[in-house]
């Protein structure tokens, strides 16, 4: 199975009973899950780092289950070129059919970016009643890190499986055990290493020996896992157990600082998860640092870069994420033929969490539609249960901006109590079992006392977002109170979805709005509300609560307006210095995909219709279109500074990249990147996708690094009508803070234990 690409910058998810030594928790109890594993390991590893080499001895037990199953003569496949042969009595291994070549990391084979392996399959007959064989192999596993991804932020670097003198890890990508079958599988791990190295895999270690000689680790998991992981390495160890699972970290220096901010926020979110959720489904949580850029998440350690794991808002954005997905993703695993849910619950109670927990959890929503809007064309959307694992914007989109905001629509129509029990229920019954959409229905529908099946349907199985329009509204005066009559419809093909929109009405002489909640099911529908007095201002879902197709009037001008559009134009500055028009030109081709045209300003007297506009260079002959899109944020940009108040950029000193609205349409986004070194430009192309949600970056130096950032506001929404006579858009009235799902307790006071 695929490892569960993470978050935020880059997003990879993803074994016999004992307890575990050195005073380490014993396993939890993992009930009936249990049962599902068809194979188990016994595997002793040994690690040549200087040669890239493996060498295995692994006895393969099957369960009473799959040996029925399977026969007496069973198939298996694995890595090319490990040369395995059968130890002690038996019948010996004979070529099989030649094996398929499978994508790496993937059982779909769907993702066209997938490195490939090639694999060998082999036969052996087993006598009656025999569950039991050896196997004894070895070879070189080094394939290079690679980048692939097919657009710009979703690019990842990685390798289906290398060993050498920096680390080496290994996967079910690697194909290093032999695979049987596809279910799940149980493992216990002895690993040789050098003298300095050791070992990280999931469950509990069992053995931990150091010497000149080398090093001994053991790991035992009692947990049914669709692969096994080893991550070897130079580390320094620390770790803590403050009455919960064992909290490590694994660095590849000496950073004591460091250690203690991951352990003590590892320990914060264990306690507020399994205050949430239920109890941790591993012995341990773990930080390894890995020796290549990755934010990765396996069953109970999370492997992370040399700069990524130094990055301090990873501490409370992706380090969140990868510590929830042990409960989904590698607690209840995903029948990702039936779609997957895992990355937008996840998404939803880790990312938005985090940012419900600082008070903007709607900016958090707004962004996430605006995702959406950017990203995925109507003519290229796809059914949530379509979606397999992120691979692009799109499908990042889809599987976790939709599904994040479907989870959310839930909670609001269930209530907090009633959605927590809802996960507590799912979570128990799934746990170590492959669950689908349709077990999240069922646990929804018993905590909420209605078949919510239909409901969900309409997000799960079908393609696309309703869209919202606010048609008319009017306001009827009566003795005692006035009513106020709103139009709404949905104007999107096929046919209408099944919503509770959210209605504030702002009144003029009360600073709280009054907030109601209007089922909309028809194509067009009207709705009769009771006030007190005439209000001033009514907006519809202004805290983004519905998953909907946004209308460019309720979104900020945004990169990802640029970069997500299906038609794309890049316009050269023709009259840049040779080096730099060398370098835009780079930066160009490095973002050209399909629907991408590259052109000259000077073969341009006007912007095209129809297409984003990316703008390179301060001599753009068209950058007076920015100057233009500035003006209503109070912005002006002349041949030499950017300033927007008390924001100022200098051409000699900055780079710049700035996003606004065609002055003759407003769906269309213009963005302008301008620099004066040419060294700048490859880190800004390389960069920029990351800061999808901002219309205004500064930048500085060669690297390049970021030193402004301004997200633009919201300036006249369709979504939002002034009523009366009022000269100014009166402002909307104030919402009761909502209280977040869970509360992040306070950071424990213990100290680091250094370990070995």
């Amino acid at each position: 199975m695929a490892p569960a690409r993470v978050a935020h910058h880059l997003v990879l998810l993803a074994v016999v009973s004992g307890c575990a030594a050195r005073g380490e928790r014993p396993l939890p109890d993992a009930g009936a899950g249990l049962s599902q594993a068809a194979v188990h390991h016994e595997v002793q590893l040994t690690l040549l780092p200087d040669r890239e080499r493996v060498l295995v001895e692994d006895t393969v037990t099957l369960s009473p289950e799959l040996r029925a199953r399977l026969g007496d003569t069973i198939v298996f496949s694995l890595h090319a070129g490990l040369a395995p042969v059968r130890v002690g009595a038996g019948a010996p291994l004979v070529p099989a059919r030649a094996a398929a070549t499978r994508a790496a990391g993937d059982e779909s084979g769907e993702d066209e970016g997938d490195v490939r392996l090639p694999l060998e399959s082999f036969a052996v007959a087993l006598g009656p009643g025999e569950r039991s064989l050896t196997l004894r192999y070895g070879g070189r596993i080094f394939h290079p890190v690679e980048s692939r991804g097919e657009e710009y932020a979703r690019s990842v670097s990685d390798s289906p499986g290398i060993v050498s003198k920096e680390g080496a890890v290994l996967s079910g990508a690697t194909h290093w055990l032999p695979e049987l079958s596809d279910g799940f599988i149980t493992f216990a791990l002895e690993a040789r290493v050098p003298a300095g190295w050791d070992v990280v895999s999931q469950g509990a270690r069992t053995r931990h020996e150091r010497g000149p000689g080398g090093t001994v680790t053991g790991w035992r998991s009692a947990e049914p896992q669709r692969e096994a992981f080893v991550v070897a390495g130079s580390f320094v160890e620390r770790s803590r157990q403050g009455g919960r699972p064992l909290v490590q970290t694994f660095l590849r220096s000496d950073d004591p600082a460091l250690a203690d901010a991951y352990l003590a926020a590892g320990e914060q979110y264990l306690e507020m998860y399994e205050r949430l959720l239920g109890p941790y489904p591993y012995p341990k949580l773990a930080v390894v640092e890995n020796f290549w850029e990755t934010g990765f998440g396996m069953p109970s350690f999370t492997l992370l870069g040399p700069k990524i794991v130094r990055f301090p808002f990873i501490l409370h954005s992706s380090y969140p994420h990868e510590i929830l997905h042990n409960w989904w993703g590698n607690g209840v695993f995903v029948d990702a033929k039936r779609g997957n849910w895992c990355e937008g619950l996840t998404a939803y109670l880790a990312d938005h969490l985090v940012e419900e927990q600082r008070g903007r959890g709607a900016e958090h929503r707004r962004t996430s539609l605006q995702r959406y809007a950017d990203y995925v064309a109507e003519n290229r959307d796809i059914a949530v249960r379509a979606f397999r694992e992120r691979h692009s914007s799109l499908t990042q989109a889809v599987g976790y901006d939709k599904v994040l905001m479907i989870f959310h629509m839930l909670r609001q129509r269930m209530g907090d109590e009633r959605f927590v029990r809802a996960l507590r229920r799912f979570y128990e019954e799934n746990r170590f079992r492959a669950a689908s959409f349709d077990d999240v229905s069922r646990a929804m529908s018993a905590a909420a006392g209605e078949d919510l099946g239909p409901w969900l349907a309409q997000w799960i199985d079908r393609p696309g977002a309703p869209r919202i329009r606010l048609e008319s509204v009017e306001v009827h005066g009566r003795e005692r109170f006035h009513e106020l009559e709103l139009t709404l419809a949905q104007t999107q093909d096929g046919a209408p979805y099944d919503l509770e929109v959210p209605v504030v009405v702002s009144l003029p002489s009360a600073q709280q709005a009054v907030k109601r909640t209007v089922h909309l099911a028809a194509r067009r529908q009207q709705f009769t509300l009771e006030l007190d007095e005439a209000p001033a201002r009514v907006d519809i879902d202004p805290e983004y609560d519905v998953f909907r197709r946004l209308d460019p009037t309720e979104l900020p001008p945004a990169l990802s307006g640029a970069f997500g559009a299906s038609r794309r134009v890049i316009v050269l500055p023709s009259r840049a210095p040779a080096e730099l028009r060398s370098a835009y030109a780079a930066l160009a081709e490095s973002w050209r995909s399909a629907g991408t045209e590259i052109v000259s300003d000077a073969d341009l007297a006007d912007l095209p219709a129809g297409k984003s506009v990316w703008l390179l260079g301060w001599e753009n002959r068209l950058r007076n279109v920015v100057a233009d899109g500035l003006k209503p944020f109070g912005g002006t940009l002349s041949a030499d500074e950017l300033r927007v108040g008390t924001t100022v950029l200098s051409r000699r000193r900055h780079a710049i990249v700035v996003a606004v609205r065609s002055p003759a349409d407003a769906a269309q986004v213009v963005a302008l990147v301008g620099a004066e070194r040419a060294a700048a430009l490859p880190g800004l192309a390389r960069k920029l996708p990351h800061y999808g949600k901002y219309g205004l970056l500064g930048f500085e130096g060669e690297e390049p690094s970021n030193v402004a950032k301004e997200t633009w506001p919201v300036l006249a929404s369709s979504m939002t009508a002034v009523l009366g006579h009022a000269a100014e858009v009166p402002p909307r009235g104030a919402l009761p803070a909502r209280r977040p799902l869970a509360e992040l307790p306070p950071p424990p006071a213990a100290a680091a234990r250094p370990k070995g």
